[in-house]
């Protein structure tokens, strides 16, 4: 039987559910709360995100800087370019331009 709950919906309600009790998890939305069904996260848990607008590399490093920090962040972008971009900008520039 095919699961008929789209799964934005339920990464969106396990987050919710979960800041209940853990006030260190971040969400953090690249302008895409919408496209990334968080607006009921964004809008029951201000405190805990962050909306860094169209900038899919800061998202990342910002998630990535909360995440040294302690905080369980949870980014989110639309964008398929994300992941590969932000890890190239983000992680293997800084290495391999090391002296």
């Amino acid at each position: 039987m095919a699961n008929k709950i789209a799964n934005r919906k339920v990464i969106c309600d396990t987050l919710l559910e979960a800041a209940k009790t853990d006030k260190d998890i971040v969400v953090l939305c690249s302008d895409s709360r919408g496209s990334a069904s968080l607006t009921p996260f964004f809008d029951q848990y201000p405190q805990q995100s962050v909306e860094v607008g169209i900038a899919e590399q800061d998202l990342v490093s910002i998630a990535a800087g909360m995440a040294s920090c302690g905080k369980k962040a949870w980014a989110a972008s639309p964008a398929s370019k994300t992941q590969s971009k932000s890890i190239l900008k983000t992680l293997l520039i800084p290495i391999l331009t090391r002296p």
